[in-house]
């Protein structure tokens, strides 16, 4: 088998889904909306998928068949690998526009991506659930509320071909197949366009603009995609660590255009502030070995890197020099 995967089939099945939504009231989104939208999402999942009512899912008997924990809390693996890790990843990840405004008058319209991984494609009607059930209850403190209108599937990822697959004056889902796609020819040299904060960390510390490298970015992917493959479908071992890692080796990036980005959020799950800073901007990436990457870094994209995936942060885009992101 080549040691560098050839397409997405490498990764688990994967839905790409926009959310468009009308607002009800007056909206105001915080700088980044990511945090908030998670917790609205979640809690419209759980409304609409537990019979219990329990508070928690610990001890529930249901667990094991619910779509709340399967998508939002899924438990620790059993084994030598519930000690390697706390938890597997979760099969979502937030797509959120860093250009998007933040305030909305009632009637204007305001969306939200979301893609789905593995098991979790296929539980899209709870999901469009969960969404209809969060404008009922509303976003922020003041909870404006907003009312969902259609969702859209990209028909494969990266293909900007967007088409409707639910709409609510229908009260119809007829999905797409889940396709996978091939990475388009390797270029010479490509832009990393970091769209939101990507929080790194090695040796226990945040990699800031002068210590990120090529090999820092592969090094995270490397091991969130065989992850990803091993808990929710695709080739775990597509994703082989040495080969790539050395090509990671040879490549440059242009840092110039990087820089730290702080970010602070109250979680009211916890009650207390958590600093969430990571790197934003955009650097230039060429080398040798970029043309084994490629498929690598391309498939990326669609799941992001680093920490706090599922609110949206490292969100990236390989964009050809001098396109505009």
């Amino acid at each position: 088998m080549d040691d560098t995967p050839a397409s997405l089939s490498a990764l688990p099945p994967l839905a790409r889904l926009r959310a468009e939504f009308r607002a009800l009231d007056a909206i105001r989104l915080p700088p980044y909306a990511g945090s908030a939208w998670r917790g609205l999402l979640g809690h419209g999942l759980r409304q609409a998928a537990c019979v219990t009512r329990a508070p928690t899912c610990a001890g529930c008997l249901l667990a094991s068949h619910c779509v709340y924990p399967r998508v939002f809390e899924p438990p620790a693996p059993p084994g030598e690998a519930g000690r390697r890790y706390a938890a597997p990843p979760r099969p979502y990840v937030l797509d959120l526009d860093p250009q998007a405004p933040r305030d909305y008058a009632p009637g204007a319209p305001l969306s939200l991506g979301l893609t789905l991984l593995g098991e979790a494609v296929r539980q899209t009607p709870y999901l469009i659930q969960a969404l209809h059930l969060a404008g009922q209850r509303g976003l922020g403190r003041e909870q404006a509320r907003f009312a969902l209108i259609r969702l859209d599937q990209e028909t494969a990822p990266g293909s900007g071909d967007w088409r409707p697959v639910y709409a609510t004056a229908e009260h119809r889902y007829t999905p797409l197949p889940v396709a996978t796609t091939e990475a388009p020819p390797a270029p010479d040299r490509v832009v990393l366009h970091l769209m939101t904060p990507l929080r790194l960390k090695r040796q226990g510390h945040l990699v800031g603009p002068p210590h990120f490298t090529p090999r820092e970015l592969v090094f995270n992917l490397l091991g969130r995609l065989r992850l990803l493959a091993e808990h929710h479908g695709g080739q775990p071992a597509a994703w082989a660590w040495e080969p790539l890692l050395a090509a990671a080796e040879t490549l440059t990036l242009d840092p110039n255009r990087l820089h730290w980005h702080e970010w602070t959020r109250y979680s009211s799950r916890q009650d207390t502030l958590m600093e969430l800073g990571g790197l934003l901007g955009a650097g230039g990436l060429a080398g040798p070995g970029l043309g084994a990457l490629w498929p690598l870094l391309w498939q990326g994209q669609w799941v992001h890197a680093g920490k706090g995936t599922t609110f949206g942060l490292g969100a990236y885009r390989l964009l050809a020099p001098g396109a505009a992101p």
